[in-house]
């Protein structure tokens, strides 16, 4: 049941109108509020003091606080009436009221008040540090970068518009840890929008950090400071549980395996690798299994992160003193589960500590479950890097589902985003190219973008006509090289360095194809002007990339626009005929990982799509 609610100004350079809801109660109640906002919503994140969790809103009217007061009522029983007024600053709603009276405050101060710092339950993505000698890896692209990787500079800290009280940093009653599962359809209220602005916001306490799972007692200078710069856990999807995942023959193993590890954790399957190619449902596991151990033995006791993640905070650990906070959350928690495992960056500073740490677990009969986009003797390299055998336990692969399992899972993505398609529309779009799971949930937010924000421009257009904006499916093939003509167009138009603009963005492109590069820039400018989409953004730079070294290159886009300080990237790919072109999927798969690390949206510009409006449209709608 839903205890208590507030709402206040949140506000980041690039988002004024952001507001942050801060909610004591449970998770199922959180479900619910995320499923009624939709998009306007971050995921949720963990707190500690007088509020559980808190979510980000993008943007608060007067139509979204009358959803939040109706499902909040619902949520928390009879309410007083309120006035139905809006203001630019909400004032704090709490329901029911007499419970304000009860609930501990970190020090006197006038009620309501302000939500304490939050200790995001994960952010969806820093960055990771590469090691400063590269260890072996498990397959080409997953190498580990020549050089080492400098770290992110945080970003800027705006002060929220209201006038906040001081808040005296109370101690965390335990590691900051994502919440309980909730049940639903996966990708139903988990929004992109808004997810990576809070890359601006105060500086709040990460999930994860050294800093962040340990007492109070610790002085927070070093482990303040890596807060600030990155967060080693990874957020959870609240719908992704046992409950919204559909099982068949192409993951009845790896069901069993986990159902396995949740009843008895550390016993008969550890390590338990789950492999698979990108789409494949690796994600919907790791969320699965970390939800329904928290039901057992604790949230607290579970510690979720990623290959970038682990290996790039251990790094800044060192480098800021707060090996001793991190080495005690780890001898803590129960259950270490790392999603891609494959992207450790494997350096001679940070191998040690997470060789014993996942020796240690084994040892303990403490429970690690990791996935990887790669098989098992694709690991090899970097088992023999930190002294660990991940293979030594249990391994189940996920395999793309046969047509029966794959248009159950496609209508759970639909329904949970209230898009409607015909059966011969789904074959059509989806089902008959194959389009891997995480693509398609990609496309259906990209949809929902189109819908909101082009709804004047492209007035009573169905569902599947936007996507075939997006798609381009039977869009008239256009021939892919650059002509000068083409470049002579572009080069009349230059993009618009507003400063400030909210949005700041960049493009890297292959070495070789600056003129490429201008002309994608133009036919972007063209393509947001048909659309009737403001773009008021600001170009940053445009960097070129090597598309004939194999290694490194993702590292280096992913800590150039962090130094940057972007918002979004545009990737132009490679040239089919170049290193990088061969494995230009893999490429693609792993730059994205690190972008979203970095809380960087990305988007990708296939060379032979360089004069595709559809290919535009989608780029727009990632950016957005």
């Amino acid at each position: 049941m839903l205890k208590k609610w507030d709402v206040a100004p949140a506000p980041t350079d690039k988002n004024p109108s952001r507001h942050k809801l801060l909610i004591k109660g449970e998770m199922k109640d959180i479900f619910l509020i995320v499923k009624k906002l939709g998009s306007l919503c971050s995921r949720p994140e963990k707190t500690s003091g007088e509020f559980d969790f808190i979510i980000y809103l993008s943007k608060l009217e007067m139509d979204t606080m009358k959803k939040l007061k109706a499902v909040t009522a619902e949520l928390s029983g009879p309410a007083p009436a309120e006035e139905e007024t809006f203001a630019d600053e909400p004032a704090p709603f709490d329901a029911p009221k007499p419970k304000l009276k009860t609930e501990p405050a970190p020090a006197p101060q006038p009620a309501p008040k302000p939500a304490e710092q939050p200790e995001p339950m994960e952010q969806p993505k820093p960055a990771p540090a590469p090691a400063p000698a590269p260890a072996p890896q498990p397959a080409p692209m997953q190498a580990a970068p020549p050089k080492p990787v400098e770290q992110p500079k945080p970003a800027p800290v705006p002060a929220p518009a209201p006038a906040p009280a001081p808040q005296p940093a109370p101690p965390p009653a335990e590691p900051p840890r994502p919440a309980q599962p909730p049940s639903g359809r996966p990708g139903s209220g988990v929004p992109s929008i808004s997810t990576r602005t809070r890359k601006e916001e105060p500086a709040p306490a990460e999930a994860g950090s050294p800093s962040a799972a340990v007492p109070a007692a610790a002085a927070p200078s070093a482990s303040a400071r890596i807060k600030a710069k990155w967060s080693m856990e990874l957020p959870l999807i609240p719908t992704y549980s046992f409950q919204t995942l559909i099982a068949g023959s192409h993951n009845r193993f790896a069901h069993a395996a986990a159902m396995a590890v949740v009843e008895n954790p550390g016993v008969i399957y550890n390590p338990l690798l789950v492999f698979g190619g990108p789409g494949t449902g690796k994600t919907h596991f790791v969320n699965s299994i970390s939800y329904g151990l928290s039901a057992s033995i604790g949230q607290s006791n579970i510690f979720v992160t990623d290959g970038i993640k682990l290996s790039k905070g251990v790094e800044m650990a060192i480098k800021e003193g707060g090996m001793e906070r991190l080495e005690g959350l780890f001898s803590k928690v129960k259950v270490l589960i790392i999603d891609d495992v494959h992207m450790l960056m494997v350096s001679e500073s940070n191998k040690k500590y997470i060789s014993k740490w996942l020796n240690d677990f084994v040892a303990q009969n403490k429970q690690i479950v990791v996935t990887s986009v790669f098989p098992p003797k694709s690991l090899s390299g970097l088992e023999e890097a930190i002294g660990f055998e991940f293979s030594q336990g249990w391994m189940v692969d996920l395999k793309t589902p046969a047509s029966q399992a794959y248009k159950a899972i496609l209508n759970q993505l639909l329904q949970g985003r209230d898009i409607k398609l015909s059966e011969d529309e789904m074959n059509t779009l989806f089902a008959s190219a194959g389009m891997p799971f995480n693509e398609v949930a990609k496309t259906l937010e990209s949809v929902k973008k189109l819908e909101k924000f082009v709804v004047n421009a492209m007035n009573n257009s169905t569902h599947a006509q936007l996507l075939e904006t997006l798609l381009g499916q039977a869009e008239t093939p256009m021939a892919g090289a650059v002509t000068e003509e083409d470049a002579h167009h572009a080069s009349s138009w230059h993009p618009s360095q507003i400063d400030s603009a909210w949005f700041k963005w960049g493009i890297f492109y292959p070495k070789g194809m600056k003129r490429e590069a201008d002309f994608a820039l133009f036919s972007l400018h063209e393509r947001a002007k048909e659309l009737g989409l403001n773009t008021e953004w600001s170009q940053v730079f445009m960097e070129e990339y090597n598309s004939d070294e194999l290694y490194g290159i993702p590292f280096k886009i992913g800590n150039f626009a962090s130094d940057k300080n972007v918002n979004g990237v545009i990737v132009l790919g490679p040239q089919p005929s170049s290193a990088l072109g061969a494995q230009e999927a893999e490429f693609r798969h792993i730059t994205f990982k690190i972008l979203d690390s970095f809380l960087v949206k990305g988007a990708w510009l296939y060379a032979d799509k360089i004069k595709s409006k559809a290919a535009y449209a989608k780029i727009l709608m990632d950016l957005v």
